[in-house]
C-alpha cells in the first residue's frame, strides 16, 4: 500500500505530474506509477485524470487528515477525556479499530480517524460507501462501568453531537432522523453505528462510529439507494477537514460527557427541536414485518413514539429502521 499511499500525497495539490516524475520522486518504475494510479481509481474511489504529455492529476485537490491539526482545535478539558487518537490510511472498519484501542479507564476514550474504509458499514450492515479521503470516518471507543440500559439514548446524543458540528461549520436546515440519521432536506449527510461488548452488569466498551459525508465525488454514491449529500454542497464550499474533524471530537467528548453525568433528560429539547420524522406517515421495517404509523416523537429513553391503529407505542433502536411511506 506504501507506493499507491505516496502517489495519492503527490497528487493531493491537483496538479498534473508525469508518470517519469512521480517515478523518480519515488523511486519506482512507470509501470509500478501506472499500478498505483489503478489501485487509486479502481479501490480509493478517486477520480485521476490521465492526460498524455501531462501525466495524472486528480480531478480535485484532496486535503488530507493530520493529527496536530485536528487535535488544536480541542481545549484541555477535552484533550485529558481523549487517551489516544489514531490516524489510519485505509481499513476494514474504524469501529473494528476503535474496539481493539477502547480505553482502560471509565470515562475515558480513544479515536481512531481512518482515510478510506475498505468495508464500512452503517446500520443493520448496510455498506457505507467509504472513498478515500472525501469524507469523515470516526470511530470513538468508550468504556463505561454499570448496566447496559444506561446506554439508553446514547446514538440519538451521539446524533446531536454532528448537528452541532454541522451547524457550527455554517450549515442550516439540519434535521435528525430517528433513531440517529442526521439529513439535510431529507437528504442523509450522516450516519451513526453504535456496537457494544460486554457483560449485562458491566463494564461495557462503547464504540460510536460516525460516517460524514464531506466532499464526496458523484461516481462514488452510485450505489447508494437512497437520497444523500455532502457538506460542500449544503455549504457551497469545500470544507476543512481537519478542522471538521477536531470539532466533531470535541463536540463527542464534551456531550458523552454530559451524557454520562445526567443521561438523556437535558438532551431530549433540543432533539425533538430537530426531530424532522415528527407526525409524518412512516414505516418501521423489522426483520419480519413492516409497521406502519404516524410518528409521534420520542419518549424519555429515547424510543420512538409510533400511532398506529388508535394505540401509540414505544420501539427501540436495535434493528429496526425506519423509513418515509411514498409521498409522506
Amino acid at each position: 500500500m506504501k507506493t499507491p499511499m505516496s502517489v495519492v500525497h503527490l497528487l493531493a495539490d491537483g496538479r498534473f505530474h508525469s508518470g517519469a516524475e512521480l517515478g523518480r520522486r519515488l523511486g519506482i518504475s512507470r509501470a509500478a506509477v501506472w499500478k498505483a494510479i489503478r489501485k487509486i481509481r479502481d479501490e480509493w474511489q478517486l477520480s485521476v485524470h490521465a492526460v498524455p504529455g501531462r501525466g495524472y492529476r486528480l480531478a480535485e485537490p484532496l486535503q488530507l487528515l493530520e493529527r496536530d491539526r485536528i487535535l488544536s482545535v480541542l481545549d484541555s478539558g477535552q484533550r485529558a477525556r481523549l487517551e489516544t487518537l489514531d490516524l489510519v490510511w485505509s481499513t476494514a472498519s474504524t469501529n473494528h479499530l476503535a474496539f481493539d484501542r477502547a480505553p482502560s479507564r471509565d470515562g475515558q476514550v480513544a479515536g481512531v480517524l481512518a482515510e478510506h474504509q475498505a468495508a464500512g458499514r452503517g446500520r443493520r450492515g448496510r455498506r457505507w460507501e467509504s472513498p478515500l479521503g472525501r469524507n469523515l470516518y470516526l470511530s470513538l471507543a468508550w468504556q463505561l462501568g454499570g448496566d447496559v440500559t444506561t446506554l439508553s439514548g446514547l446514538s440519538l446524543v451521539v446524533a446531536l453531537a454532528v448537528l452541532h458540528t454541522l451547524q457550527q461549520c455554517g450549515a442550516e436546515g439540519i434535521g435528525l432522523k430517528w433513531p440517529n440519521d442526521v439529513l439535510w432536506n431529507d437528504r442523509k449527510i450522516c450516519g451513526v453505528l453504535l456496537e457494544m461488548q460486554g457483560e449485562s452488569a458491566g463494564p461495557w466498551r462503547v464504540v460510536m462510529g460516525i460516517g460524514l459525508n464531506v466532499a464526496m465525488e458523484e461516481h462514488s454514491g452510485l450505489h447508494i439507494d437512497r437520497p444523500w449529500v455532502d457538506l460542500r454542497t449544503v455549504l457551497g464550499r469545500n470544507p476543512d477537514r481537519n478542522r471538521l474533524a477536531g470539532k466533531l471530537l470535541a463536540e463527542l467528548i464534551g456531550m458523552t460527557g454530559d451524557y454520562r453525568r445526567h443521561g438523556l433528560a437535558p438532551f431530549l429539547d433540543e432533539w425533538r427541536q430537530h426531530d424532522v420524522s415528527s407526525n409524518r406517515s412512516v414505516e418501521l421495517h423489522f426483520a419480519d414485518r413492516v409497521v406502519r404509523g404516524i410518528a409521534r416523537g420520542i419518549d424519555a429513553r429515547g424510543a420512538l413514539l409510533l400511532e398506529s391503529g388508535g394505540t401509540v407505542q414505544a420501539h427501540h433502536a436495535g434493528e429496526v429502521s425506519l423509513r418515509y411511506e411514498p409521498d409522506a
